[in-house]
């Protein structure tokens, strides 16, 4: 018994040492060096952002807050829901599914490409650019943030 408690001592006496040791503080990356990391589009969410021709989607109200394409051709707006299905004007619908709350952002870079990003939790998302003439993305990739709230020098 005398034994174990020595060793589980031991280790516990070890792994604190180790944290205050200079070789831990010198294996940090310097702050100005941390990145976000892009990866390939992850096939898992494929599911999860939608994008459909629709006329079930509620037309926005005259209040609605409206984001113009920079030559005010189109416009976008973000709206909730609409599980009654009131018929209207057929439109692009875009849909975020199992996404952190409030996080899908989107905007015009032209008047017709759309830069958008969606995030699955704290550290995790999905950037995109979704040609809207040709209703196709263009461009996904998966970007990971850890990296950027790891301790730095």
């Amino acid at each position: 018994m005398m034994g174990s408690r020595w060793h589980g001592f031991f280790i516990l006496l070890v792994a604190g040492a180790g944290l205050h040791s200079p070789a831990t503080a010198q294996n940090l990356p310097k702050c100005g060096d941390t990145k976000v990391q892009y990866s390939p589009f992850d096939a898992a969410y494929a599911n999860k952002i939608v994008l459909e021709s629709t006329t079930d989607s509620k037309v926005p109200t005259q209040t609605s807050e409206k984001q113009y394409s920079p030559q005010q051709t189109m416009w976008q707006t973000k709206i909730e829901p609409d599980y009654i299905g009131s018929g209207s004007p057929a439109v692009l619908k875009l849909s975020f599914i199992d996404h952190d709350d409030s996080s899908a952002q989107v905007q015009w870079l032209n008047e017709k490409l759309v830069f958008g990003r969606v995030w699955w939790g704290r550290v995790y998302s999905t950037d995109f650019i979704l040609d809207v003439q040709k209703r196709e993305f263009i461009y996904k990739e998966m970007a990971h943030y850890g990296e950027l709230i790891q301790p730095c020098l």
